[in-house]
C-alpha cells in the first residue's frame, strides 16, 4: 500500500486552549515512521482536544505542529492526505450501508478494495451487516464499522481516540495486530486509551499534565 518512509510529526511547545485557558502544560514530542505514542492523562486533561488540534479541527492552540519539517498550516494537503482520524464522532452516514460507507472513505483516497472491507468486517464480527443500513446498527456495531477504516485506507498517520472501546478481547487482539502491521510498513500511530496497550510494538507513553492556571493568570497580569 505504501513504502517505508522517513515521515516525522514534530510538536514544539504546544498548548491547547478552551475558553482562553490552557488545558495542559505545554508539550514537545516527535513521532517517526514505525513508532506509536499513547497519550495519557486524567479525565479533563485535554486528550481529545489535543488530537482534534493535531488533525486541524481546532485552531485554539499555541506552538508548532510540523509534518516533515513544515507547519501543517502550510503543508495541509500533504498532511491531511496521509492522516486518518477516528474520534468519538464516527462520521458514518446512516442512510448508506456498511459497505457503502467504507467505499465512500476509500473513494476519498482514490482506492477501491472490497476485499479489505470484508476482511476487516469479518475480523470485527460484523461481516453479516455488510449490506445493512448503518442507521439500523447498534452504537457498538457502528463503532466497529468506523474502526474497519484503519485497514481499508492507505494512509501513514493514524490518530485514534479510544479505539479499544466496545471491542471484546478478540477484537482488541485484532486491533493490536493491525497496528503492528501498520508500524512494520512505516506507519505511525498516535492514540488515547484508558488501558495499558502492551500488545502494540514501539509504543511510548506521553502523559498530559493539567495546566497550572495560577501561573497562567500571573502571565496575563505581567502582559497587561
Amino acid at each position: 500500500m505504501y513504502q517505508q518512509t522517513d515521515n516525522i510529526l514534530k510538536i514544539k511547545n504546544l498548548a491547547v486552549f478552551r475558553s482562553e485557558l490552557p488545558l495542559f502544560e505545554s508539550i514537545d514530542f516527535e513521532l517517526r515512521a514505525g513508532n506509536a505514542i499513547q497519550i495519557s492523562g486524567t479525565n479533563g486533561a485535554g486528550k481529545t482536544s489535543l488530537l482534534r488540534c493535531l488533525c486541524g479541527l481546532s485552531s485554539r492552540h499555541e506552538g508548532e505542529i510540523l509534518w516533515n519539517g513544515r507547519s501543517i498550516d502550510k503543508n495541509k494537503e500533504d498532511y491531511l492526505d496521509q492522516l486518518l482520524y477516528l474520534g468519538h464522532s464516527l462520521g458514518l452516514k446512516p442512510k448508506l450501508t456498511v459497505q457503502q460507507n467504507l467505499r465512500f472513505y476509500q473513494g476519498l483516497r482514490f482506492v477501491q478494495d472490497d476485499d479489505s472491507i470484508l476482511e476487516a468486517l469479518t475480523a470485527l464480527k460484523i461481516a453479516q451487516y455488510l449490506d445493512e443500513m448503518v442507521g439500523n446498527l447498534s452504537a457498538g456495531q457502528k463503532r466497529r464499522v468506523a474502526l474497519a477504516r484503519v485497514v481499508c485506507e492507505p494512509v501513514k498517520l493514524w490518530i485514534l481516540d479510544e479505539p479499544m472501546v466496545a471491542l471484546d478481547t478478540e477484537g482488541q487482539k485484532w486491533l493490536e495486530r493491525v497496528c503492528n502491521s501498520h508500524l512494520d510498513t512505516g506507519g505511525m500511530i498516535l492514540l488515547t486509551s484508558h488501558q495499558k496497550l502492551e500488545g502494540i510494538n514501539n509504543l511510548t507513553e506521553l502523559t498530559l499534565q493539567i495546566a497550572c492556571l495560577a501561573s497562567h493568570y500571573e502571565q496575563l497580569k505581567d502582559n497587561e
